[in-house]
């Protein structure tokens, strides 16, 4: 396997995002603000991916627990610039499977965004990983529906034993 140069540098978070073209909001829903609202002069045009979910654990099983904008995608695109393209996707996506690039998934990873040319980009992000099927599930305002599938997921791979679970969509 031959590997490609890399171009790596490191910046803080402002000057990543200022930078990047699109930006994947990688973090804690208790840390969604900062990422947004206090880096929001840093934000121009980019595609914002969250895969952000907010959710508890309530010491039997794990609850969708979403902010009053309905979700944690609808919460950035509050605290974001107009000109930003919000994307809610990669919600049913183990982020333990998501860091091994070999790794085949077997899995939909569902899109929703306001933004078509967003949801293609983010559709085109997510064909590039091995057997991970990317589907457009509506506008931003679906976002709700796919954020609470990750505890809904959680809790079912806790009570039967199951690692990395994922959703597929078939047809029969």
């Amino acid at each position: 396997m031959q590997m490609e140069a890399a171009n790596v540098r490191g910046m803080d978070n402002a000057g990543a995002v200022a930078e990047a073209d699109v930006v994947v909001l990688c973090v804690p829903f208790e840390h969604l603000t900062s990422v947004t609202g206090d880096l929001r002069d840093f934000y121009q045009s980019q595609i914002v991916i969250s895969p952000v979910v907010p959710m508890i654990y309530n010491g039997r099983f794990f609850q969708f627990n979403p902010p009053a904008e309905g979700s944690a995608a609808m919460l950035a695109r509050s605290l974001l610039p107009e000109g930003v393209r919000v994307v809610s996707a990669f919600h049913t996506i183990c982020a333990a499977a998501l860091q091994d690039r070999e790794r085949v998934m077997k899995g939909d990873a569902f899109i929703c965004s306001d933004e078509a040319e967003a949801i293609d980009i983010t559709a085109e992000l997510a064909g590039e990983i091995k057997s991970l099927r990317p589907l457009k599930a509506g506008p931003l305002a679906a976002s709700p529906m796919v954020e609470s599938l990750t505890p809904f997921l959680l809790n079912v791979a806790r009570k039967n034993k199951i690692k990395n679970a994922g959703i597929a969509v078939i047809s029969s």
